[in-house]
């Protein structure tokens, strides 16, 4: 029976939760009536179930595909009496491996995983391996007919002796039959250590022929193909990714024009292209990082549903000139540095830290991180009198070459910054170390937000219980200008502007309560 079932059988039960509303849909507790579809076979299927049975009061075997119906559901395996369609998705939920064992469960599943969506994803071992890959992969897509949901090779090796080879071995699978109607590509190409780096794979235009189908594409560490159709068009994407591109600006333009249904996209150092100009009418959310042999200056345009715009983990490596011109709708923005040696958001210009004139500001912006220092009040303070209706305030705190001001003056009076006196509802420090200067830049927030409802600092120390009682003495917690929040001290590092979130369009992407990291994110370490 299905519920006596092994590691691999548990995660289809686990796969099966992605689908509850269908499966209420269907099949809304164990004893409900069937579904209107079925109900016209359920008094055949009873019929034979009771020939089968054999001489009247002689004891019903018991049968793991049975089941019986008298007007309700009494079923042993109440899973395998689900539609075709919906097992058939439950199936594409899980690896491959664990989708092709489904055919041993019963009789009743043998034909499923040939007639499920294929979601053919490869591991880190089977993506590095030179000698089984192929075979592997070759195999699924003949015993598999399709048709394909997603295709995910996310680090395929290969070496300058074989890279003939991979080329075509990446042109053959696209062309497969099996992967017809592919809703999500995602290829990223490799290097071994000892590979010259003007080496390099040229994605093959096979790979293209998904446009039409697609809803997620992921490409990374290629060069995209100088020259494509111009009727080339992606009118289903929803999420754009490219990682270590070498793609030409008209090229970029072309491909951009064509995503008529895009609502995330990713820049991660584009390669070739010194300027990236955007423009979607569609476009909610984009992700940005760039170090300085990639694309120099990005330009958006004309993006009225633009709401967030992220630069990427870490944030000391960004483009030289960010220019967001026509976003309207912008909610939220950063993590940004110094490192950006101008910043333009509508009228308001931001050269480093310092923003050209205070007589410009933007209302749309709700959440705002920083890349800053304890030394920087006063340019943080000029830059937060220009988002006057912030609630959420994120500040990563490091020292950087760049950072060298001094602390002047507080703030007057008689001059409030409009957030820190009516809208700012959330505060959160990264990277705390406890110095005076640290303690004396989140105290100016503590004794100033007067509407705060959550104070977050995180520190390496966050746990000694000794430490923290000393630093609520430093920040004056006692004298806090908002009595509703205290500070929530914790020893997790959260990285802002982790990739994944840049796709996650219901949350706040800086918000890392679900995805903490137990690392410091700003001492080197690499981040998942």
């Amino acid at each position: 029976m299905l519920w006596q079932c092994d590691r691999a059988n548990r995660r289809l039960l686990l796969a099966m939760l992605q689908v509850n509303a269908s499966l209420r849909h269907h099949c809304p507790n164990p004893r409900s009536p069937l579904p209107p579809a079925m109900e016209k076979a359920a008094p055949t299927a009873v019929a034979r179930k009771r020939e089968s049975d054999g001489i009247a009061g002689s004891r019903p075997r018991n049968r793991a595909r049975g089941g019986n119906y008298d007007g309700n559901w009494v079923a042993e395996d109440p899973i395998s009496r689900l539609p075709d369609a919906i097992l058939g998705t439950i199936i594409s939920l899980l690896p491959t491996k664990d989708g092709e064992r489904t055919q041993a469960l019963s009789r009743r599943w043998h034909h499923l995983w040939c007639s499920a969506p294929l979601h053919l994803q490869a591991n880190s071992s089977l993506c590095s391996s030179l000698r089984w890959r192929p075979t592997i992969i070759n195999r699924i897509l003949s015993d598999h007919p399709g048709p394909a949901r997603r295709f995910h090779f996310p680090f395929i090796q290969f070496t300058p002796g074989d890279i003939d080879s991979r080329r075509t071995e990446l042109d053959g699978w696209c062309q497969s039959r099996a992967l017809d109607g592919l809703q999500e590509l995602n290829i990223y190409y490799g290097r071994w250590s000892r590979e010259p780096p003007h080496i390099s794979f040229l994605l093959p235009t096979s790979a293209l022929r998904f446009a039409p189908t697609l809803l997620v594409l992921k490409i990374g560490s290629c060069n995209f193909p100088s020259e494509i159709s111009p009727s080339l068009s992606f009118p289903l994407l929803k999420q754009l990714i490219l990682r270590c591109v070498s793609i030409s600006e008209d090229v970029f333009d072309q491909v951009l024009s064509g995503c008529r249904a895009l609502e995330s996209l990713q820049l991660w150092d584009i390669l070739t292209a010194r300027r990236l100009h955007i423009r979607s009418l569609t476009l909610r959310s984009i992700g940005s990082r760039a170090r300085s042999a990639c694309t120099q200056e990005l330009v958006i345009e004309d993006a009225p549903c633009l709401e967030r715009f992220v630069s990427l983990y870490p944030p000391d490596i960004s483009f030289e000139t960010i220019r967001v011109i026509g976003a309207p709708k912008l909610k939220i923005l950063g993590l940004f540095s110094p490192c950006v040696s101008t910043l333009q958001i509508a009228t308001l210009v931001v050269k480093g830290m310092s923003p050209v004139s205070l007589a410009n500001s933007i209302c749309t912006v709700k959440v705002l991180a920083l890349y800053s220092s304890g030394s920087q009040l006063n340019a943080v303070l000029n830059i937060l009198r220009c988002f006057p209706r912030l609630e959420k305030l994120y500040f990563t705190l490091k020292k950087h070459p760049k950072m060298d001001m001094k602390n002047v003056h507080l703030c007057d009076p008689l001059d409030p910054i409009e957030c820190l006196a009516i809208h700012l509802k959330k505060l959160v420090f990264e990277n705390y170390k406890g110095r005076h200067q640290d303690a004396d830049f989140a105290k100016f927030f503590i004794l100033t937000a007067k509407v705060l409802k959550e104070i977050k600092i995180s520190s390496p120390k966050g746990n000694d219980i000794k430490w923290v009682d000393d630093q609520h003495k430093l920040l004056q917690v006692e004298d806090r200008a908002s009595r509703d929040a205290g500070p929530e001290f914790r020893s997790e590092f959260s990285c802002l502007g982790k990739t994944k979130q840049i796709h996650d369009l219901l949350d706040d992407p800086f918000d890392c309560s679900c995805c903490r990291i137990k690392c410091n994110v700003l001492s080197g370490e690499s981040c998942p």
